[in-house]
């Protein structure tokens, strides 16, 4: 990765308060902060494209209407196996917890 050598002035009670929440080197905290700006502006990016050009308005995109109601049929009426009961049981649990 290339790196640059910066000099600034920052609100020092911020800088120490930063430095305690993340601790390591400054450069690691440089890049932390950096990193949370630039995500930052490209998530308030995202939300603004999203809120100017929604999904459902865009034909290409938007789930046609006669699917947004639709569930499959089970191709399956028998009796559920006890393993696979066992599993959903299992992985509720595990959702629970």
């Amino acid at each position: 990765m290339f790196r640059v050598r910066i000099s600034t002035t920052v609100n020092a009670k911020r800088l120490h308060q930063a430095r305690a929440l993340v601790g390591g080197r400054l450069s690691q905290l440089m890049d932390a902060a950096l990193t949370a700006v630039v995500n930052e502006r490209l998530n308030a990016l995202e939300i603004a494209a999203l809120q100017d050009h929604p999904y459902d308005r865009d034909p290409d995109l938007a789930l046609p209407q006669a699917l947004v109601n639709w569930e499959p049929e089970l191709p399956y009426d028998g009796r559920v196996p006890a393993e696979v009961l066992a599993l959903a049981r299992k992985r509720r649990r595990a959702r629970a917890s």
